[in-house]
């Protein structure tokens, strides 16, 4: 089930921060492949050098284009919702995970947003639970939507400021 509400959908910039997120792993395994194919030439096989360079060139081509389409496909498949039983999280396109984290199992709600997230106006909202897995997190909301998530799962949850 993908809920419909554009209320509870991520912020669209979250597209643009998740692809550029897979397109520096892209760069990075570009690094790699430059990398093992200059090892290749050191070590006096260009016929090695030729090989690492023209399979690790084609895997990098072909992470460009998948770098797009999971951005967008992650955006589409995640949605949110506070209801009354707790948290609704639904995500994935590929693995697809449903999870409803209970008011009453929240013990702390909290946001972070790292330099990436900061530099597309974005934060995650993170809740933690005593169960085994932890909790959940919602990436990617504009920071007024942030704190009123916060404060609406604290309220839900009996949390008070300052304990």
């Amino acid at each position: 089930m993908i809920l419909r509400d554009p209320a509870e959908a991520l912020d669209p910039r979250v597209q643009r921060l998740w692809l550029v997120q897979n397109l520096l792993v892209a760069a990075f395994v570009a690094l790699l492949v430059g990398a093992g194919a200059a090892i290749a030439v050191v070590a006096g096989s260009t016929t090695a050098a030729w090989l690492v360079g023209a399979v690790g060139g084609a895997v990098v081509l072909a992470l460009v284009p998948l770098a797009v389409l999971a951005a967008r496909l992650d955006y589409r498949h995640f949605r949110y919702e506070v209801m009354g039983l707790g948290l609704y999280v639904a995500s994935g396109w590929l693995w697809r995970s449903h999870q409803v984290v209970p008011h009453a199992r929240v013990q702390t709600v909290d946001t972070t947003a790292g330099p990436l997230l900061r530099a597309f106006g974005l934060v995650s909202v993170h809740v933690r639970t005593a169960s085994a897995h932890g909790g959940t997190s919602i990436p990617g909301l504009p920071p007024d939507v942030a704190d009123r998530l916060v404060e609406e799962l604290a309220r839900r949850a009996g949390i008070e400021e300052g304990t």
